[in-house]
């Protein structure tokens, strides 16, 4: 298993490499920022108090071709009872290639993510946390349909290792004015005695999203998403967020919604909120997540 991490870790550093082979002159480099906030209240959880998590992403993209992202944020599980919080530091690595192939009208794009992930959880199966995301993706030249292929591989502490599978489809209606995304996790390898007494879990995840029509000096947002997910979930790690699950029970549902702004040219502004439902059998014990999210974008 340790060749298996070695060789995804060369694979991830030769695939950013060969993205930066292409950005030989700087002013065909496009870059941006992301300022993230996250914070959130448990209901209901015996053990949970309330989360907070914020974080920096910079990216670099050399015109249509490529990119490479990296990322940091803090994480923090405040708990009941004099429990001690949980203090957790993430970090990723994230490299893309695109390709225009004449056979498939559209933008075939290769990405790879790399997580890590340490924190001072006392029982150590949530620290040291090393994931490896790959994702194949294709989107159509005139942006009416999508369609990708993800695999995860997870590496946790004392003998886990979790495997996700997430094909998605996503297709334009009204003209362009809706768009339709549906997500199937299938997530394998669990400990039963870690995972809530699941071996594997499974659910999908659907979105809807609305661009409004633009109009000057208006306040209302670009386009508005509408998420929710419905099946068991542990362990996730959501390719659109870039995020990890480490730290999360048993996921039985959620439901979000999302506004977007294009502020101006440069400046993109995002906000957040939702409500998840987890559950943790062996308290027993099924409790809300109540969450609110925002982030800022900057291109230069």
């Amino acid at each position: 298993m340790i060749f298996k991490t070695k060789l995804h870790k060369i694979v991830l550093i030769g695939l950013g490499m060969a993205a930066l082979s292409h950005m030989a002159h700087a002013d065909l480099l496009n870059f941006n920022a992301v300022v993230m906030d996250t914070e959130a209240a448990y209901s209901g959880s015996q053990e949970r108090h309330s989360l907070s998590e914020r974080g920096i992403r910079f990216s670099a993209d050399y015109l249509e071709q490529g990119g490479l992202t990296a990322g940091y944020s803090k994480t923090t599980v405040n708990m009941k009872n004099n429990a001690a919080a949980i203090n957790q530091n993430n970090v990723l690595v994230s490299s893309r290639v695109n390709f225009l192939p004449d056979a498939l009208p559209g933008r075939l794009t290769l990405r790879l993510d790399g997580h890590q992930i340490n924190n001072n959880d006392p029982t150590g199966n949530t620290s040291r946390v090393n994931v490896i995301a790959q994702q194949l993706s294709w989107l159509a030249k005139d942006d009416s349909l999508y369609l990708d292929l993800g695999y995860t591989y997870s590496h946790y502490q004392n003998q886990l290792q979790v495997y996700q599978y997430t094909p998605t489809v996503g297709f334009a209606l009204n003209g362009g004015t809706e768009w339709i995304q549906l997500r199937y996790y299938l997530i394998n390898g669990l400990n039963p005695s870690r995972a809530m007494g699941k071996y594997n879990t499974s659910a999908l995840e659907a979105k809807w999203t609305h661009y409004f029509s633009p109009q000057s000096n208006s306040l209302l947002p670009n386009s508005m998403t509408l998420g929710v997910t419905a099946g068991d979930r542990i362990y996730t790690v959501d390719m659109s967020a870039q995020s990890v699950a480490n730290l999360a029970d048993l996921e039985k549902a959620s439901a979000n919604l999302g506004l977007f702004w294009d502020v101006s040219k440069k400046v993109k502004f995002f906000v957040l909120a939702g409500q998840s439902h987890y559950s943790n059998p062996s308290l027993p014990n099924n409790y809300k997540l109540n969450v609110a999210h925002a982030n800022i974008s900057i291109d230069w």
